[in-house]
């Protein structure tokens, strides 16, 4: 297997694909990956209103801004000014084009040379920070976000957030929770809470949040089973392909909305709330 280069990883992704297709679950189609990305929004949503937290006239860093699928949704809440950071020149170039309002830099966020001399607001990293393999420039990434934040900034960010180590495989690498809460903690941050943003939706790569040891035999195969299917149909059925893709993410979105209200945890990716101690 070829060395993982982060920039012409995702500029080859992204070239080849400009869509949440090409950001999101590879394999599984646009339309799934538009109901995985409408859960985002959803957990993402009602954690703002929990906590009370409005982008009305607020400076806000989306990094890893990728086809710029949350400018939109920052935009529609009247977020003051943007900044979109992005590892790929595509990303920037076509972004740069569709919202000239709001700047967008090509930058790597674990870099150390990485100096946008700005404090925002709000600060997102939205399933970025796994992709980043190596640990020194994770520790990196961290302390470059703390460096963007003042007393009052509210860091969103996305992450497996695991209970049970997990090893590396090539261009993600899920962290466990202590360790996060370590690395935050060295910068100056502060975990406030974490919500799950699936449950069946996404790989249940989370074992140790589930109990029961059928469970945990259980949602890996289901997860198999979904992404065979939208896979298959994707590379063999051509439009139909895409109303099955749609038709499945339609009712994982609903299942997963229920089960959601009740659950404190899920075994995939998570939504976390960090603040400046």
């Amino acid at each position: 297997m070829n060395r993982y280069s982060p920039e012409d990883y995702w500029q080859e992704r992204i070239k080849k694909n400009f869509s949440l297709a090409g950001i999101g679950y590879l394999g599984l189609g646009l339309e799934y990956n538009k109901w995985a990305y409408k859960a985002r929004v959803r957990a993402l949503s009602r954690l703002l209103k929990k906590y009370q937290i409005n982008p009305y006239k607020k400076r806000i860093l989306d990094i890893g801004v990728g086809t710029g699928f949350y400018i939109n949704y920052w935009n529609k809440l009247g977020a003051d000014f943007i900044v979109g950071l992005d590892i790929t020149e595509k990303s920037i170039s076509t972004l740069e084009k569709k919202f000239p309002q709001y700047k967008f830099v090509k930058a790597d966020i674990s870099s150390d040379e990485l100096n946008l001399e700005r404090k925002f607001d709000i600060i997102t990293a939205f399933d970025v920070l796994f992709h980043i393999v190596e640990e020194e420039k994770f520790e990196q990434a961290l302390r470059n976000i703390r460096e963007m934040s003042h007393k009052n900034t509210q860091i969103l960010i996305s992450d497996g957030f695991l209970k049970e180590y997990r090893s590396p495989r090539f261009h993600e690498n899920y962290r466990t929770i202590d360790r996060y809460k370590t690395v935050l903690e060295n910068n100056g941050l502060k975990c406030v809470t974490i919500v799950p943003v699936f449950y069946f939706m996404d790989n249940p790569i989370d074992k140790g949040v589930l109990k029961n040891d059928f469970i945990k035999i259980l949602l890996p195969r289901i997860w198999f089973i979904i992404t065979t299917i939208i896979s298959l149909s994707n590379k063999k059925l051509g439009m139909l392909g895409d109303i099955i893709g749609y038709l499945i993410g339609a009712i994982l979105f609903t299942i997963d909305g229920i089960i959601l209200r009740y659950v404190k945890e899920g075994p995939s990716t998570k939504l976390m709330l960090v603040e400046v101690r």
